[in-house]
């Protein structure tokens, strides 16, 4: 009752709107798939009047464009924008009035590129509200006790003040994914509800847990995010915590986009998103982001959207059956085994710590090596941005994994999605 009323004062400190969202979200849950898209048509037009008459971006992208008649299909007349465009017209796109509250966000993108913006509190209201009602769906409430796998190597200030949010949020987290920090989950998964985070540092838990004997019949869901829930995962985390790998698909630019409900289906987030898949290619537009409008972005991932199964569980949102652009593979050192995101770590430390942002695609063709190629920038001193990289690696990685980096040249027009990790290694099979 304690964490309770505490995170709902937190809560309403933070973000007085969240509660407002999540009402709403409730309301709509089951409603039926035309009453969705009526939602989506009014939020829209909402969205795109404001876009045009505040930035100016917009005011030139949409001046053909008849708003008030429009429909969900007129969408497609809107170009497609893409990640060069983002970065490039970013000043013309940000609408951010004096004294408005606005929270800091970051994306690290397809390659791994940073991209700092800010998210007026609707939006970032939507996004949270989205989370809870993915996690009523499993009989779940936000102030439950929870671990957390998830956060990266920051300042020893920095992580006391990650803890105290933890503290008031009533979770636990994980920095580092080592056999002797999942022996310390064990004691804490007894006394939490939920377990959330990477889906490869939780696979290897439970991998860790499954030799051991370790069983655990009182989490409600496992929920990974920010990689690929690969079917290889299910096996292990199924039979240690007697449930699969929930998958929530999202973005920083668009917040939730799909849940998975109990019934194994991703169900879009329709009140706050539209999805649309041109040639597999995943464009969003998030109806609440005001402060820097994402209309019709090319986010960067493939998926494949099912337009025909009707989900038991009773919801009409639609469902997407596929997120492929999402990489989630084990990286293989000299003898140890790491998660996926130390990669996203690695690149995100250098940034934090040196000030060195970079467009980054890492590939495995050996156990115990590791090539970044990393696009060319006139402003980089490769040099000194080698060194550095080599060295924010190897916080990580140790003496395991022998570091190689190439400057190459940016591939426009490429078939192929550029992966921020690709791996050439055979996953080791586990009985």
């Amino acid at each position: 009752m304690f964490h309770k009323y505490l995170y709902l004062l937190g809560e309403r400190i933070k973000n007085p709107y969240l509660q407002k969202h999540l009402s709403q979200l409730m309301q709509s849950d089951f409603a039926t798939i035309d009453e969705l898209e009526a939602i989506q048509l009014k939020r829209l037009k909402k969205l795109l009047h404001h876009a045009k008459n505040a930035t100016h971006f917009y005011k030139e992208r949409l001046k053909d464009i008849d708003i008030d008649t429009m429909t969900l299909d007129d969408l497609k007349k809107i170009p497609i924008l893409t990640k060069a465009e983002l970065k490039a017209h970013a000043d013309d796109l940000r609408n951010e009035p004096p004294g408005e509250s606005l929270i800091k966000a970051e994306t690290s993108g397809t390659t791994g590129e940073v991209f700092l913006f800010n998210k007026n509190i609707h939006w970032d209201a939507s996004f949270r509200a989205a989370q809870y009602r993915g996690y009523s769906w499993y009989g779940i409430k936000p102030w439950e006790k929870s671990l957390y796998f998830w956060g990266f190597k920051k300042s020893f200030k920095d992580r006391i003040k990650i803890r105290l949010l933890d503290f008031l949020l009533n979770r636990y987290r994980f920095f580092d994914y080592t056999n002797e920090e999942f022996e310390r989950a064990a004691k804490r998964i007894k006394e939490s509800t939920y377990i959330a985070g990477y889906s490869s540092s939780i696979h290897m838990m439970a991998e860790y847990f499954k030799k051991r004997g370790y069983r655990f019949d009182n989490i409600k869901m496992v929920k990974g995010t920010a990689e690929k829930v690969y079917d290889s995962y299910h096996k292990a985390v199924k039979e240690v915590f007697g449930r699969k790998i929930t998958s929530e698909y999202g973005s920083a630019e668009a917040g939730v986009i799909a849940y998975e409900c109990p019934e194994g289906n991703m169900h879009i987030v329709m009140e706050n998103v539209i999805v649309e898949e041109i040639e597999n290619k995943a464009i969003i537009t998030n109806l609440w982001a005001y402060s820097l409008p994402f209309i019709r972005f090319e986010l960067g991932d493939y998926i494949v959207l099912d337009n025909e199964t009707k989900c038991p569980c009773g919801r009409s949102h639609k469902i997407i059956k596929e997120v492929t652009g999402r990489i989630g593979r084990k990286i293989y050192g000299k003898e140890g085994v790491y998660s996926t995101i130390n990669i996203n770590h690695t690149f995100k430390n250098l940034s934090f710590k040196y000030g060195i942002e970079l467009a980054y695609s890492a590939k495995q063709y050996e156990k115990g090596k590791m090539l970044f190629e990393i696009t060319k920038d006139e402003s980089i001193d490769e040099a000194d941005a080698k060194e550095k990289l080599i060295a924010s690696a190897h916080e990580y990685f140790k003496d395991d994994l022998d570091v190689e980096v190439k400057f190459v040249e940016y591939k426009e027009g490429k078939s192929k999605k550029q992966k921020d990790f690709e791996s050439f290694v055979d996953e080791e099979v586990t009985a």
